[in-house]
This record gives structure tokens, C-alpha cells and sequence, in this order.
């Protein structure tokens, strides 16, 4: 899981952010178990799966910067 968008993702979940948001836990929540999928996608060698996941590591992460921005916390 060496993908910059796996990456930026897990930054993303461990950044710490205050105040909090009302919906940075359930969005922290779907970004782990993408991670969480992503690994077991590696573990078993499924390439097509990894490549997917990490689409959509990308739009989340892109997702949560916008919205970081567009409250004024990031």
C-alpha cells in the first residue's frame, strides 16, 4: 500500500483538527476501511481491487481538503 493517494489519505485521518467537525468521525471512519481494504488487497496480490481503492483514496482525500478549506480549519 505504497500509493501517494493511500498516503495522503492516512495523513488525512491522523491530522489532528480543532475544533472538530460534526462529520470528521464517520468520514474518518469509511477513509479506514478503505485503507483497511487496500491491505488486504495487497496481502492477496489483487491489483484491479488496489488500483480502485486507491481512485478512491484520491477523491476522498481531495473531498475532506475541500471541505477543511471550505470551513476554514485546514
Amino acid at each position: 500500500m505504497s500509493g501517494d493517494d493511500f498516503l495522503r489519505l492516512e495523513s488525512l485521518v491522523y491530522r489532528r483538527i480543532s475544533p472538530r467537525p460534526d462529520w470528521l468521525k464517520a468520514w474518518r471512519n469509511e477513509a479506514n476501511y478503505i485503507l483497511f481494504c487496500a491491505r488486504r488487497a495487497e496481502d492477496t496480490d489483487d491489483v484491479e481491487l488496489l488500483e480502485e481503492l486507491e481512485d478512491q483514496a484520491r477523491d476522498m482525500a481531495d473531498m475532506v481538503e475541500a471541505r477543511l478549506r471550505a470551513e476554514g480549519i485546514a
